[in-house]
């Protein structure tokens, strides 16, 4: 079986994605100014950032099994980037105020993933054909629950959209039996969503390059870059080398473990993106972006784990104590950065190690297959 390669199609497809990432990041830095809706606007960050991965999900998810059968995929997918585009720009905190495109470019994106399902299930046969109308219909299901949204006020309508945005993304799990029969294409979806991964540390690594701007003569900036820098470099490490080594890139699956374990790696990456800028601003409550700087690297562990432990090569062996171990280590470090008065450079020396210990335990778990 030849190797399926991904197409220019789907590399100018993620280009959206980038802006959209940029974007949603860019959202939340503006939290700086309101230090007393922090929680609130994580919230609502957290809001944005859902429809926006399950909408470059939906489409990576059929394009991986149909879209070398579906004919002139360019004609929906350049549609969706469009509407991409308007629910890009929808992006606010005060989401009432652009609500009505929101919706449509969440809705427009949705409805032509359904339209891709039932288009192709005309073209196929048994197992295929089942997964394909299956798929269609229960997407078709969730956008027109979130449609109804514009029924109602209020809290009521959000409420309304986001429970069609759940059942979009809640109830494919119910459905994994079936799934299984007709298998992702295992190393193109691996690569796709490495590609998905390689944006969130991309703007990472612009949110610590906006903290240098105008501050290139500054040692202690240029110090808090280079651990910043040195920090996303290390996760970066630990996450493609597991990639590269750990990963069995022929695993048969209905890939929903990648899917969705991808959501909080992504997730992480991009609210650590965010803390490193907020930091140095000083302007928010420390202990709360300690908080949040620490938890989003422990929810970069555990989700990367669990990706990598559930499509491992045979001869791959993880160890619980030895990752328990280095969260507990975490944790440990993260009371005493938030009991003691010290530096801010000692918080990201204190998750730096971690994540140093971290790439270490991959190169020790992948040591039977570098043998």
């Amino acid at each position: 079986m030849t190797e399926r390669k991904v197409t220019w199609l789907e590399l100018f497809f993620d280009l959206i994605f980038v802006t959209a990432v940029a974007s949603t990041t860019h959202l939340l830095l503006s939290v700086d100014n309101h230090p007393d809706k922090t929680a609130a606007y994580f919230g609502e960050y957290l809001l944005m950032v859902t429809p926006m991965f399950w909408a470059w999900v939906g489409q990576t998810m059929f394009f991986n099994r149909f879209g070398e059968k579906i004919k002139w995929p360019e004609l929906y997918m350049l549609s969706q980037m469009f509407f991409l585009i308007l629910m890009t720009a929808s992006f606010d905190l005060t989401f009432s105020n652009t609500y009505y495109t929101f919706l449509i470019g969440y809705l427009g994106i949705r409805f032509i993933t359904v339209i891709q399902y039932f288009v192709i299930s005309k073209q196929l046969t048994g197992n295929a054909q089942k997964v394909a109308l299956l798929l269609g219909s229960v997407f078709l299901l969730g956008v027109l629950t979130t449609a109804t949204s514009v029924f109602f006020e209020g809290f009521a309508r959000y409420l309304v959209m986001y429970l069609g945005i759940a059942v979009d993304i809640i109830l494919p799990l119910f459905l994994a039996k079936t799934l299984r029969k007709v298998p992702v294409d295992f190393p193109h979806l691996a690569e796709r969503f490495g590609l998905f991964v390689i944006i969130t540390f991309g703007e990472s690594i612009v949110a610590i390059t906006t903290i240098l701007v105008g501050h290139t003569l500054d040692l202690y900036t240029i110090c808090y870059t280079l651990l910043g820098f040195l920090i996303i470099c290390t996760l970066w490490a630990s996450y493609f080398y597991s990639f590269e080594k750990i990963v069995d890139h022929h695993k048969v699956t209905h890939g929903q473990f990648l899917i969705y374990g991808h959501f909080f790696i992504i997730v992480s990456v991009m609210l650590l993106a965010v803390n490193l800028h907020l930091l140095f601003e000083g302007h928010l409550q420390r202990d709360v972006l300690l908080l949040l700087l620490f938890s989003s690297v422990a929810v970069f562990f555990i989700s990367k784990q669990f990706v990598f432990a559930a499509h491992k090569k045979a001869e791959v062996s993880f160890s619980f104590w030895k990752d328990a171990l280095l969260l507990l280590l975490l944790v440990g470090l993260f009371f005493v950065n938030l009991y003691i008065n010290l530096p801010l450079f000692v918080s990201f020396v204190s998750i730096w190690i971690c994540a140093l210990v971290d790439l270490g335990l991959q190169f020790g778990t992948s040591r039977s297959v570098r043998m």
